[in-house]
């Protein structure tokens, strides 16, 4: 009579966090060499070692490896709830004005992330986001932030264009609308230590969110992108060349300069955020998500536009709790003469808030804003109740996981 097998042991899932590949510089010789060139001690090492860590672990996810699986799978969210009101002021818009009024704006967002790593070293990922984010009188309907999947250095999908910088995610309005989302194949990589390159192809008419209006053209946008981080210091340049359509095609092109430097505030840990960018027929690379819900109602897809956008941003963090963030902007665009249309936009912002996170993954805050609009463009009908001067206050609540 043959004997029974022992009961094999049980398997239980096993933590995991998914973090950047290492993945050697392209250069690491030259990276070598100057630090070794330049005068310091061993502590100066220790001091950029740690830096690197810190942001290591902000890009860090934990997660869990299921039973019979070799995957890591991280499964992350956030719900935000709020009380809002919304004042404005619109010369000559008569009843076309909306009237003062209080919302309860709520959303929620789910992300479910994925990494293998293979025996070759070669990373296998993929992430996947979707949210709810209902607009004024429109039902909730989900929208797919991201669905990528990374091979090694290689990913593509729908993401965030990597000619973006500031995105404001401080804010909570704008944090509640969706970024700007393309259809992309990219590749990234670091140069060295502290360089790191990103090209990608990118078509805006893939979004999955509401952006500016764009004509889709015979190929897709090429982006290019260097950033450098050194300590407390991060900087992004950026270009972008289009296709635009048309009896006779034209080149569309956007650049993007911006900067965070880390430093002290009165004291205390701060930020600093600077951002400028330009673009000529390519409207769709500037300005933030906020900007696109007003331009988008008044641009069309074959509009000519040249403009430029900018930011100022700081935080104060007050205590280990307590946080502050300002940031004015302004988004400017001229639509020379186009099919009978010929005039200017323009968007001023200022914004402030106050945070309070009394544990991680939950905060509170008060959160003010206003902006000037200014829409002057011949032969075309534009809605009053776009212009003037709109006043914001909110209350809100945000809970991560």
């Amino acid at each position: 009579m043959p004997r029974p097998l022992p009961a094999s042991a049980p398997q239980f899932a096993r933590s995991c966090i998914i973090k950047p590949p290492d993945i050697a510089s392209l250069f690491p010789e030259a990276e070598d060499a100057s630090a070794a060139a330049a005068p310091g001690t061993e502590d100066d090492a220790d001091d950029d070692d740690d830096s690197d860590d810190e942001d290591e672990d902000d890009e860090s996810v934990p997660g869990l490896i299921l039973p019979g699986s070799s995957t890591c799978l991280a499964v992350s969210g956030s719900v935000t709830a709020g009380l809002q009101f919304d004042s404005y002021r619109i010369p000559r818009a008569g009843d076309a004005a909306p009237k003062p009024a209080y919302s309860w704006p709520t959303s929620a967002s789910l992300r479910i992330e994925t990494a293998h790593d293979l025996a070759s070293g070669l990373r296998i990922g993929s992430a996947f986001e979707f949210s709810l984010r209902p607009a004024s009188g429109e039902p909730e309907t989900p929208t797919i932030d991201e669905a990528t999947v990374t091979v090694g250095t290689v990913t593509f999908g729908l993401s965030s264009s990597r000619f973006s910088f500031w995105t404001g995610e401080e804010f909570a309005f704008s944090a509640r609308l969706p970024g700007r989302t393309v259809g992309l194949i990219a590749w990234e990589r670091d140069l060295t230590e502290r360089w790191n390159l990103a090209l990608s192809a990118e078509d805006t008419t893939l979004a999955t969110t509401s952006t500016i209006p764009v004509a889709k053209g015979r190929v897709p946008d090429g982006i290019a992108r260097l950033t450098y981080t050194n300590g407390g210091l991060t900087l992004h340049m950026a270009g972008a060349l289009r296709d635009v359509p048309g009896s006779v095609p034209k080149l569309g092109r956007a650049g993007i300069v911006g900067a965070t430097y880390q430093l002290p505030i009165l004291g205390r840990p701060g930020e600093i955020t600077a951002q400028i960018a330009g673009a000529t027929d390519a409207a769709a690379y500037i300005g933030s998500s906020l900007d696109a819900t007003i331009v988008r109602q008044v641009l069309t897809a074959v509009d000519s536009t040249r403009g430029f956008s900018g930011v100022l941003a700081a935080r104060r963090e007050w205590t280990d709790e307590l946080a502050s963030n300002l940031y004015v902007s302004r988004y400017q665009l001229t639509v020379p003469l186009t099919h009978s249309s010929k005039g200017k936009l323009r968007i001023d912002r200022a914004s402030a808030n106050l945070v309070w996170t009394p544990l991680e993954g939950l905060k509170a805050g008060l959160e003010g804003s206003v902006a000037w609009t200014n829409i002057a463009i011949a032969n075309r009908a534009v809605p009053a109740s776009l212009g003037g001067r709109q006043l914001s206050a909110q209350l809100f609540i945000e809970r991560a996981f």
